[in-house]
């Protein structure tokens, strides 16, 4: 019964109503917004019920394409860059926390700073890097390598510009930090477990504290999701990449209402699944975190 309600408001609220109701307000805020006239929200509204009637006459630009064949062709480019842009946020947030972590024992209890040294060091750099906004950081890059650029690079980038992984570090790397002087932790390290410094794996100083912080970690994420989808399409604009940015692009300066619709109803589609992903994890792993975080 329990899952059946997760489904539900995930799946169904958050999911489905939130992608179609997010495409019918988007898109009639843009049309305000140029001042369209009152025919052209009836074409739009047309060609939104002939997308997700799964109708093969969706519009004059696509032809013989079912909704389902249009909305994987711009899926297939921007949810795998939305969840390796996930990955790799995890990753960088768990190396550099862990390093905080056992940086800051080492210096506590043994006086070495060599660690925490270079956590600093580390630190000055990714808040270098979040300084950055995100579209001057792709422009920079653009004009040095041009748009021959991989799909985990840009991913990459997407993480490190604009603060995206200087914050979750920040949130995690603060978590886990306020345990440092708690009872469970003082009793845990004094177990002759190895530190963990360059990644807090189970068993370790370090993964002892991350699997306390990773009830509150988790959320973070699903909250970050949108976000992540947003820092996503702005790199497909920087760097011409086929994806649903640029295709939204080409339709706000075409006025192209097929094309817009399709890519805002896409878009959110993505932000969907991928909160979806996140959030059963947190299901699956903290039930009872996650009815408290709702």
């Amino acid at each position: 019964m329990r899952f059946l309600r997760f489904l539900g408001r995930e799946l169904v609220l958050h999911g489905i109503l939130f992608a179609v109701v997010g495409t019918v307000v988007l898109s009639a805020l843009y049309l305000l917004s140029i001042g369209a006239p009152a025919n052209a929200y009836l074409d739009a509204a047309k060609s939104f019920w002939l997308l997700i009637s799964g109708s093969k006459d969706y519009s004059m630009m696509h032809p013989g394409f079912s909704s389902s064949q249009i909305i994987a062709s711009g899926a297939a480019v921007t949810l795998p860059l939305a969840l390796i842009s996930l990955i790799l946020l995890i990753i960088i947030a768990l190396i550099c926390s862990a390093n905080a972590v056992t940086g800051r024992y080492l210096e506590v209890n043994h006086g070495e700073k060599k660690v925490e040294i270079v956590h600093r060091i580390v630190s000055v750099i990714t808040s270098f890097f979040a300084a950055v906004p995100l579209f001057v950081g792709f422009w920079f890059l653009y004009a040095a390598i041009g748009d021959g650029i991989s799909i985990p690079l840009i991913a990459l980038l997407t993480v490190l510009l604009g603060g995206l992984s200087w914050d979750a570090t920040n949130f995690l790397k603060t978590d886990m930090l306020s345990q440092v002087d708690s009872t469970h932790a003082i009793v845990y390290s004094t177990l002759g477990h190895s530190l963990g410094l360059f990644f807090p794996m189970p068993g370790t100083y370090s993964g002892y504290l991350f699997s306390s912080s990773l009830p509150r970690f988790i959320p973070y994420l699903a909250g970050k999701v949108p976000a992540i989808i947003g820092s996503v399409t702005i790199a497909e604009v920087a760097f011409s990449f086929p994806g649903l940015g640029s295709t939204l692009l080409d339709a706000l300066l075409a006025t192209n209402t097929d094309l817009l619709v399709t890519s805002v109803f896409i878009l959110l589609c993505v932000n969907a699944v991928v909160s979806f992903i996140v959030k059963t994890i947190l299901f699956l792993i903290y039930p009872r975190v996650y009815e408290k975080a709702i």
